[in-house]
């Protein structure tokens, strides 16, 4: 009995000096986890990385059409456009509204029929202008200066734009120029349609 006793311990002893020489088992992976946001918009895709920190970013480019390359130019676009068409919109309203020159020859005047005017005489200065402006915008864009924020221009002569401020007033530009672009669509297109006059319905 003692005999086998000691012979089991041998056998113990050999066989976990044995396992100290293996290598232990391989752990499996853990599946990676993305930490890709998702889309503010559009809950099902994820947000494009390089619209981080961009103000008004709701993570909505469904066709991709943004790249890190272009994104500048494209917000400078939005951004412009938003300007053009809140002013562009108060003009058209307020001629309608009867904000004219005074005298009979501006009696009957829409801001449709202005434009029909307007658009049969040359329009050469307005295209130097906006040449003029878009080659300034460009060097602006993609100047020496790379820390430029898309619309920035410098002009601020009320002062503002203030570190509490500046995002609330630029995503409310931004907000407002959007409606702008819509709302100058709808009132030009309802007065093609044979709605020349306030409210255009």
């Amino acid at each position: 009995m003692k005999e086998a006793v000691i012979e089991s311990r041998e056998m113990l002893s050999i066989a976990s000096s044995a396992c100290a020489f293996h290598a232990p088992a391989p752990v499996a992976p853990r599946a990676s986890v993305s930490m890709m946001a998702k889309s503010k918009a559009l809950p099902w895709q994820e947000c494009p990385a390089h619209l981080e920190g961009m103000v008004g970013n709701a993570g909505f480019d469904p066709m991709g059409l943004s790249s890190p390359s272009n994104i500048k130019w494209m917000r400078e676009a939005e951004l412009e456009h938003g300007r053009l068409c809140m002013l562009a919109w108060t003009g058209y309203v307020s001629v309608d509204l009867g904000l004219k020159f005074p005298g009979a020859k501006y009696a009957g005047l829409t801001s449709f029929t202005a434009h029909e005017t307007t658009a049969k005489y040359e329009l050469f200065l307005l295209l130097l202008f906006v040449g003029t402006f878009e080659t300034i915008k460009f060097s602006q864009i993609y100047g020496e200066n790379p820390s430029r924020k898309p619309g920035d221009f410098g002009f601020d002569p009320l002062k503002l734009l203030t570190p509490a401020t500046e995002e609330k007033y630029k995503l409310a530009e931004l907000t407002h120029g959007r409606l702008a672009m819509l709302a100058f669509s709808a009132v030009v297109t309802q007065s093609a349609l044979g709605h020349p006059t306030f409210p255009y319905v």
